[in-house]
């Protein structure tokens, strides 16, 4: 009964104050339209995706302007990821309650109109998500304002696994959500009418790894994530006396880490003596360097695809184990290219047991594959040019 009055008087609240500040932002959308210009100016928000901090460097080498601004930055990335603005420390008094977040989004939403030109979002966690009605309306209100507005999902802003369960699939996010309380709690009803309807109003939509499985509309397969291959160098020459792997979970049930735990003990049961370096809460620097004194990385078997982890550790040279599903290669099509060995909870005994029964110069071979599959897909050179061909597009359209 408490959570309801709260609910209630949230909505209550935030209903009457809509209602004020509508003609206001109306007004002022039509104001930044006449007066704001600059066609290469590029807002990401409001995501804590520190990928983009990577894109947002190359799209500055192509003469872009670019901020990236998350609403919030964990606490083992701040002063460690470039986000260009940490709103808790530069609004601390607004930041420190509701009310005051709340306040905040709509300033955001000015200045961020009088800025930028291209707005590249999430379908969630988008400047007036807090708010009670005008989250419905944010994407009209920036096209009053005359912007172009790119949705790229990032994963859990569109994921509805328990809707959309894949019954041909043997292993899925389905188990993962499943198992997870916090997952378990997700509206997915909500997040699946939030995509249709955004799918309606943006004007394109990037996407590509498994987040198609949730959207009806894509406009180009694209996985928009990239590393910087000048600052991030391979480390082919490991010295470790029995072989390292390095496992790094964000949500331990939907990455399989249990799994790999009991295979890991199996494996130095058997005669097969290795390591586990489980890394949780550690900032990238650091997680970088354990990395590169590794054998090798594991990434997840659940998913059916890979991101940061995988990309950063290829760029580092080691060979990475990670579930693939064979179904989502149509969709990405660089992936037949990539040196992953794809693996699964009923075969990574089996292929990690081969890879330690295997040379140094064969495990190097996959090694600088894994360097070479990133310098070519995943570079700051080939994300930029592709993400500069998606922008000029949309602003033709």
């Amino acid at each position: 009964m408490n959570h309801f009055i709260k609910r209630t008087l949230f909505i209550v609240d935030g209903t009457l104050s809509e209602l004020l500040v509508i003609p206001l932002l109306l007004l002022l959308c039509v104001a930044a339209k006449i007066i704001y210009s600059k066609k290469n100016t590029i807002f990401f928000g409001m995501m804590h995706i520190n990928n983009l901090t990577y894109v947002a460097k190359t799209m500055r080498l192509k003469g872009y302007t670019v901020q990236v601004v998350p609403f919030m930055i964990p606490e083992h990335e701040v002063d460690v990821i470039p986000y260009d603005v940490n709103l808790k420390r530069k609004y601390p008094l607004l930041y420190s309650h509701f009310i005051g977040q709340y306040i905040l989004t709509f300033w955001i939403f000015i200045w961020s109109i009088f800025n930028f030109h291209i707005f590249v979002m999430p379908f969630r966690t988008r400047i007036l998500d807090r708010a009670v009605w005008l989250k419905f309306f944010e994407i009209p209100l920036l096209h009053l304002a005359g912007k172009k507005v790119i949705l790229n999902t990032y994963g859990g802003d569109v994921a509805t696994p328990r809707l959309k369960r894949r019954h041909d699939l043997k292993y899925s996010l389905y188990e993962g959500y499943m198992a997870d309380p916090q997952y378990r709690a997700y509206d997915e009803e909500a997040i699946a009418r939030n995509t249709r309807k955004l799918e309606k109003q943006a004007d394109y939509i990037i996407s590509a790894i498994d987040h198609v499985d949730y959207l009806e509309r894509v406009d180009e397969y694209f996985h928009l994530r990239c590393i910087d291959t000048q600052s991030i160098h391979p480390n082919y020459n490991v010295q470790n006396q029995i072989p390292v792997f390095v496992h790094a979970p964000n949500h331990r049930l939907i990455k399989g880490t249990d799994k790999i735990i009991e295979v890991i003990d199996s494996l130095n049961k058997r005669g097969f003596p290795c390591e586990l370096k489980i890394v949780e809460n550690t900032s990238n620097a650091e997680l970088l360097k354990i990395i590169k004194e590794s054998d090798g990385v594991i990434d997840q078997l659940l998913l059916g695809t890979y991101a940061r982890l995988a990309i950063e550790a290829m760029a580092l040279g080691k060979p990475v184990f990670c579930y693939l599903r064979q179904d989502l290669y149509k969709f990405n099509p660089i992936w037949t290219d990539c040196p992953i060995i794809n693996v699964d909870p009923d075969n990574l005994e089996q292929k990690l047991e081969l890879f330690l029964k295997s040379t140094s110069e064969e495990r190097l071979k996959v090694g600088i594959k894994s360097r070479k599959y990133i310098e070519k897909y995943h570079s700051l050179e080939y994300v930029g040019s592709r993400f500069n061909s998606i922008i000029q597009k949309v602003l033709k359209s």
